[in-house]
């Protein structure tokens, strides 16, 4: 069985709505928040504007210990800007797992913290040949970029030494060249944010009305295409709803849909 990476909203409620779908449990892999605010850069920054985002440090641990509490695996996004002092305190609270973008921390973290389990976060946005030439040896994962799920065939020239994740559920441009303007973009103020936000992505928005095939969109029964190459599928959106979260993992552990795609959809 192939499992899921699936997001935290924050949302207080959240682990109390998950034990009321125990059906769902076995299809987890862990469950990924990003970091406090605070302490590192991550994507969806305006989330931080959200009313129910916690209002201190202390509240935020406590939603996080209330995940942990499910034991399911909790993995902290800490994308950017991270330290290894910041590693340590979120190991005091019990998370062996963390989703990075730097090479020599990940190192670092492996030589203090062997059983660590490390995910290459997507924002790194490799390619096939970088992939293909460079040592990744320091994580335990690699979040494929947008691009492998419109180049099936790429995959079976993917480097066997690894173990790949891939966004199923993403309507992103498969091919965006404006990514980590868009990833990291902050601002003073939802608006300002929402502005910028609407600016940058203004030309993925253009590709993507010629039809949903130009986003990296994989149809739940299609994942039978992508199986033979990851070992683990990754779910979004921490934007969303806790039941729509929740329904998002039956849709893709079921592998019910509107209907799948023919194997060429999927080789642009």
């Amino acid at each position: 069985m192939i499992k899921f990476e699936i997001p935290y909203n924050l949302d207080p409620a959240y682990p109390e709505k998950l034990l009321q779908r125990p059906a769902l449990i076995p299809y987890i892999d862990c469950i990924y928040a990003a970091a406090w605010k605070d302490d590192c850069d991550n994507t969806r920054f305006d989330i931080t504007f959200r009313s129910d985002y916690p209002k201190t440090y202390e509240e935020y641990v406590e939603r996080i210990k209330s995940l942990l509490a499910l034991g399911i695996p909790v993995c902290i996004l800490a994308q950017k800007k991270t330290t290894i002092t910041m590693i340590r305190k979120y190991r005091a609270l019990g998370i062996h797992q963390f989703i990075l973008n730097d090479d020599k921390l990940a190192a670092r973290i492996k030589q203090e913290y062997p059983e660590v389990r490390l995910t290459l976060s997507i924002t790194r946005a490799l390619t096939l040949s970088e992939l293909q030439t460079g040592d990744y040896s320091m994580y335990d994962r690699i979040v494929l970029f947008h691009w492998f799920a419109r180049h099936l065939e790429a995959l079976q020239q993917l480097p066997t030494g690894y173990q790949y994740t891939m966004i199923a559920n993403s309507a992103c441009y498969h091919d965006c060249k404006w990514h980590d303007e868009h990833w990291f973009l902050k601002g003073d103020t939802p608006e300002n944010y929402a502005k910028e936000s609407e600016r940058v992505c203004s030309s993925c928005t253009a590709l993507l009305s010629k039809g949903k095939q130009q986003s990296a969109y994989i149809e739940p029964e299609d994942l039978r295409y992508f199986d033979p190459y990851v070992s683990c599928y990754k779910l979004v959106d921490r934007y969303d709803d806790t039941d729509t979260i929740f329904n998002t993992l039956y849709s893709y552990s079921a592998r019910t849909g509107s209907g799948g795609k023919p194997i060429e959809y999927y080789n642009l």
